[in-house]
């Protein structure tokens, strides 16, 4: 029984981890670039623990006007999430987590046209969109990962003599951009209704899916993978001020053929390399 115990220990950290440490991130990184725009604007620093504040102020208010089917929706589409990066921290097989990261996702707009209003700052139809360019993309970077180990299992990159980045850089390029549009396209609007403090965390663990997928392209084992997705997440949110016209470039629609194209370069020099 005890021998049971501590086997199960490793996997109940990796949970308890997965399920933490997406929104603590969030919160504190947030928090952070809060206060350096507030010192750049001459304003008052806010609390570092300012975004959590707000958070539990707006789980708290009373649920008034929203349809049952979207909140149905949101709270499955956090359960994916969820499901999908627990997955990840385990290392299982690929397709069946960026299949519930795609679920997640699918859920999460549908309770947007479940509402004349929907959560996102842009259409529906945005959302929408990019789901339906970037999840091939995201298929195409599994791809890679088979090609360059011989298995979709995340377990197997331990093994792998090479950091990923090294045989899949375009892969890797794409993957971050992917993610770049998806927080774009999923970006929250002001709302004083509590379900979006559930969006908010489905977001959390989307993003987290990408970046800890994105770490293993650095990492061989799941704790410098961890470390390697913070490191990119720290990154990426200084895109927008270090490259101001980023959603507009992923938003043109030859931007999606050139990344189609360039992973088609990757898995071509991956097939001559090891399969030919």
């Amino acid at each position: 029984m005890n021998a049971t115990i501590l086997a199960l220990l490793p996997s109940v950290g990796i949970f308890a981890a997965c399920l933490l440490l997406p929104p603590l991130i969030g919160v504190l990184t947030e928090g952070v670039l809060d206060q350096l725009d507030a010192k750049k604007a001459g304003r008052t620093v806010p609390s570092l623990l300012a975004p959590f504040q707000e958070y539990v102020v707006n789980l708290r208010l009373p649920l008034t006007s929203v349809p049952n089917e979207q909140t149905t929706c949101i709270l499955l589409s956090m359960a994916f999430h969820l499901l999908a990066i627990v997955m990840m921290g385990l290392q299982r097989e690929l397709p069946p987590i960026l299949l519930l990261q795609a679920f997640g996702v699918l859920a999460l707009i549908m309770a947007g046209m479940s509402k004349t209003v929907p959560y996102s700052h842009l259409t529906i139809n945005h959302a929408l969109r990019a789901f339906l360019t970037s999840q091939p993309l995201l298929m195409l970077v599994a791809a890679g990962i088979f090609f360059a180990t011989g298995n979709f299992n995340l377990g197997g990159i331990k093994d792998y003599p090479r950091l990923l980045v090294v045989d899949l850089p375009f892969l890797f390029i794409v993957l971050i951009l992917v993610e770049l549009a998806a927080r774009t396209a999923a970006k929250e609007a002001a709302s004083s209704d509590p379900m979006l403090a559930f969006v908010k965390l489905a977001n959390c663990y989307r993003s987290g899916t990408l970046l800890l997928l994105a770490g293993f392209f650095f990492a061989h084992s799941i704790a410098a993978a961890a470390l390697a997705a913070i490191l990119l997440y720290a990154i990426l949110l200084g895109v927008p001020h270090a490259w101001p016209r980023a959603a507009g470039w992923l938003k043109a629609e030859w931007s999606w053929g050139f990344l189609y194209f360039v992973c088609g370069l990757n898995l071509i020099w991956l097939y001559i390399k090891y399969w030919m």
